[in-house]
């Protein structure tokens, strides 16, 4: 009688790279990810109607786009479209798996916990950046044919207009990087991460009048040295100096390591019960 015996695992790099294609199949094209699918939309459409909508007398001033684009990234695409598409895509890795009782086979796989919370983790990062990266984008071009297909393209592909996307696009795969982490962390310890995420909101959207050593623990300070066109933040906020992006850079990368770190410590004793989910 022939028996087969299990090989040795997996090195760990090959185990990240098969976790990081699962989560990225598993992140975009879920059940759990429709609304988050449905939040993307909305720039793209406001940016629709613009295009559709903009008085003649604006189609002349290129200079006015770039300024409202800059007030529509850090109101609107950062704050809210960026913030909440990260919670509802990075809460979804473990929690998402809980509530579907599916990670018991994750759990009960030869893959050590660092190894799977580096290789979710990656994988919902390369999930959002691809998503909110492809979202900002989309809404950026649509900004500027609202000019024509000559002028607006032709800005847009310029040095001045190539530099601004790519800043917005770093700005986007940093605040991917920073939120994404905490809301990984917030999905492994709390049963109901959705309290997490507001009272980080609350402080994210307080960070401008915060004094200048609190403001160093939101993630917005730090993306707020990112962008090419800084936001106007009202006459009741503190306004200190930007950072140096590769400072801004540095400190959401040690969030990160530090927040993963976390959630791989709280994986090495996860155990889940799902009668009591």
């Amino acid at each position: 009688m022939t028996t087969f015996e299990p090989g040795p695992p997996a090195p760990a790099r090959v185990q990240v790279v098969t976790l990081m294609r699962r989560e990225l199949a598993r992140t975009l094209l879920g059940r759990r990810s429709l609304l988050v699918w449905l939040l993307l939309c909305l720039p793209i459409a406001i940016a629709v109607l613009r295009l559709l909508f903009m008085p003649a007398s604006m189609r002349a001033d290129i200079g006015a786009t770039s300024r409202d684009f800059a007030e529509m990234f850090h109101a609107f695409i950062l704050r809210f479209v960026v913030f909440f598409g990260c919670a509802g895509l990075f809460m979804n890795l473990f929690r998402g798996e809980i509530l579907d009782r599916s990670i018991h086979y994750l759990l009960l796989a030869p893959v050590r916990r660092d190894v799977l919370v580096l290789g979710k983790f990656l994988g919902g990062l390369a999930s959002t950046v691809i998503a909110l990266g492809g979202t900002t984008v989309a809404t950026y071009l649509l900004m500027y044919l609202a000019h024509g297909v000559g002028p607006g393209l032709g800005f847009v592909l310029s040095g001045a207009g190539l530099g601004h996307l790519a800043a917005y696009l770093a700005t986007v795969v940093m605040a991917c990087v920073g939120y994404g982490a905490l809301f990984l962390l917030a999905g492994l310890y709390f049963r109901n991460p959705l309290l997490p995420a507001v009272a980080l909101l609350g402080w994210e959207l307080l960070s401008p009048f915060l004094p200048p050593m609190l403001k160093a623990l939101s993630v917005s300070h730090y993306l707020a040295s990112l962008v090419p066109v800084p936001a106007s933040l009202g006459p009741l906020a503190i306004m200190v100096p930007p950072m140096a992006a590769w400072k801004a850079v540095l400190g959401l990368g040690a969030l990160a390591v530090v927040s993963v770190g976390l959630a791989a410590w709280r994986a090495r004793t996860l155990e889940v019960s799902y009668a009591a989910e």
